[in-house]
């Protein structure tokens, strides 16, 4: 859908546009083109940026579902994110509307050793540092 290619590009340039839906998009011979964009946010700085791409995307998909049903199956909030938050969302990457969810728990006791770890790591260092200036 060539509208997910607009949203993937914005995304791109670290952009979330915040009230997309079929009133914001305009079809020139080259395609959609996303207008309306007072409210678009920064997508790193602003805490509800993926919230607000997840509402843009679902806006569009329900919207472009009613043409093409197959759409109510994608998935391409996820999807758009995932590459985005794992630094491999590109200007060219292909989109698919697909996405597996990750069902494996965290590992947080594995995580709090490592903070430990770092931590006894870093007092060791200022020790260390402190004995050198004595």
């Amino acid at each position: 859908m060539m509208v997910m290619h607009s949203v993937k590009k914005m995304l791109c340039a670290g952009l979330v546009h915040g009230d997309l839906s079929e009133f914001n998009v305009l079809v020139d011979a080259h395609g959609p083109v996303i207008i309306d964009l007072p409210q678009a946010v920064n997508a790193v700085a602003n805490n509800n940026a993926q919230a607000m791409l997840t509402r843009d995307v679902q806006n569009m998909t329900r919207y472009y579902a009613q043409f093409a049903p197959e759409l109510r199956k994608t998935r391409f909030e996820k999807e758009i994110w995932s590459l985005f938050e794992n630094g491999d969302l590109l200007p060219d990457t292909e989109l698919t509307g697909q996405f597996e969810e990750d069902t494996q728990a965290a590992d947080v006791d594995g995580v709090m050793l490592e903070i430990k770890a770092i931590l006894e790591e870093e007092q060791e260092r200022q020790l260390w540092l402190r004995d050198k200036d004595d």
